[in-house]
């Protein structure tokens, strides 16, 4: 049963949990009886009310609309605009001639985002002609509908008022700088880009967005200035800016690090323009105080060491993988994975051991996986046999996927390595299942 709390929290809440409410009370004591005709003697408290307008019976949702219309209650103005868009057309008639009877211009705004939540429950267009184009032909309930919390009715309000022509380019500009949405700010730097203007063009540049700063350089073409940039967006504009003038953005890069110009951004630059040959240079920052340059130094290497066949990359990775940094270990393993072999299992069982970092496990155990489809089932039979391990329910989702989608079909284990499926599936058999045991070993041929 709701209490009256309920609908106050509701009320003060996301508008979208009255759509919640509305479809989870379809109570069955709400019947239409001939009491229901005797409106004047029906007399229903505020939660009774609020429950029979969800009603599942259209009877009696239609009944209780007139009650709803008159009560001053938090609640009565987003229910009504839900049973606006009731499925029983006798119902949303009722209530779309009741809200028009009561609603205010004042009420518009807040009841946007519930309307936004709503567009595409009916596609008639009615909450749209008397919700959002009244506020989309009114410059001041415009503006302040650009400022609601809710980012969707951001969008739909930004989308609408495009369409309709509605804002300026200086409201645009506006919207990029104070935005809090990526989406809103993208659209709304685009549309100012895409009117030419160099000077809301270097504000776009100043302000916007990656993607939307990397259009403007791209329209004003400051290259050099923007080659130091911390998005990768907006610096990989820079270089192919700088390559097309017949300059070498790799040289900038160089440059900065040897006068000791360090920045996550001039050493990801370098990994992203250099050659092989600046492999020392980059290693030379394995070791810096800053995560973000070692990350950025170790990530290089995929773009300098790009060749699968040359071991040197896995060589300076690997002991990355057990850095106390997790961002440093995460793109120490983009830049292993895939080379591993059987040779690297015991390293890799090694990080995964149970006095390892977190972070550093959990890398451990998703290479061991990667190795080969047999490595998988060993490191899963092997965590399911550790009493008490963290990540035991890990590693047994993972290993019921595997039993539901196996891909050995023309392989087996290695010697040694099936010798130690089969020690851990003895060892194992109590618990997972003479079964599944007979078939796991049938597989491995173990």
């Amino acid at each position: 049963m709701v209490t009256n709390d309920d609908l106050d929290t509701l009320a003060s809440g996301n508008p979208r949990a009255w759509i919640r409410f509305d479809e989870s009370h379809r109570v069955s004591r709400w019947y239409f009886n001939d009491t229901a005709h005797r409106g004047s003697s029906w007399r229903l408290t505020r939660t009774e009310l609020a429950e029979a307008v969800c009603a599942a019976s259209g009877h009696v949702r239609e009944r209780v609309i007139p009650a709803l219309s008159r009560s001053s209650n938090p609640e009565a103005l987003p229910l009504l605009v839900i049973r606006c868009t009731d499925w029983v057309r006798p119902v949303r008639m009722t209530a779309r001639r009741a809200l028009v009877a009561r609603l205010a211009r004042t009420d518009l705004v807040p009841l946007l985002p519930l309307t936004t939540a709503l567009v595409r429950r009916r596609s008639d267009g009615w909450l749209d002609e008397h919700l959002l184009h009244p506020v989309l032909n009114a410059a001041d309930l415009l503006d302040d509908a650009l400022t609601v919390d809710d980012f969707r009715t951001r969008r739909l309000i930004l989308d609408s008022a495009i369409d309709a022509g509605r804002l300026s380019d200086d409201r645009l500009a506006g919207l990029v700088h104070d935005d809090t949405d990526s989406v809103v700010r993208t659209q709304a730097g685009n549309l100012v880009l895409d009117h030419g203007d160099p000077a809301l063009a270097q504000a776009m540049l100043r302000d916007g967005p990656p993607r939307v700063r990397a259009r403007a350089l791209h329209l004003l073409g400051h290259a050099h200035d923007h080659l130091d940039e911390s998005s990768s967006l907006v610096r990989s504009m820079a270089q192919a800016l700088v390559l097309r003038v017949g300059d070498d953005p790799a040289r900038h890069y160089r440059e900065a690090l040897a006068r000791g110009a360090i920045t996550p951004a001039t050493v990801a630059g370098l990994g992203e323009t250099g050659t092989a040959a600046d492999v020392d240079l980059l290693r030379d920052h394995f070791a810096h105080p800053r995560p973000r340059v070692r990350a950025a130094a170790v990530r290089g290497l995929r773009w300098l060491l790009a060749d699968p066949t040359n071991s040197r990359a896995v060589e300076l990775a690997r002991p990355l993988l057990a850095d106390p940094s997790p961002g440093v270990v995460r793109a120490a393993a983009t830049v292993v994975a895939g080379r591993l072999g059987q040779a690297d299992r015991p390293y890799l069982l090694a990080l995964a051991a149970q006095d390892q970092p977190r972070h550093v496990r959990g890398t451990g155990v998703a290479l061991l996986r990667g190795v080969s489809e047999w490595s998988r089932l060993a490191i899963d039979l092997h965590l399911l046999s550790t009493p008490d391990d963290p990540l035991t329910d890990d590693a047994q989702r993972d290993l019921d996927e595997w039993r539901r989608r196996p891909t050995t079909t023309y392989t087996r284990p290695a010697p040694q390595l099936a010798a130690q499926i089969a020690a851990l599936l003895g060892a194992l058999e109590p618990r997972l299942g003479a079964d599944a045991t007979r078939y796991l070993r049938r597989l491995a041929s173990v």
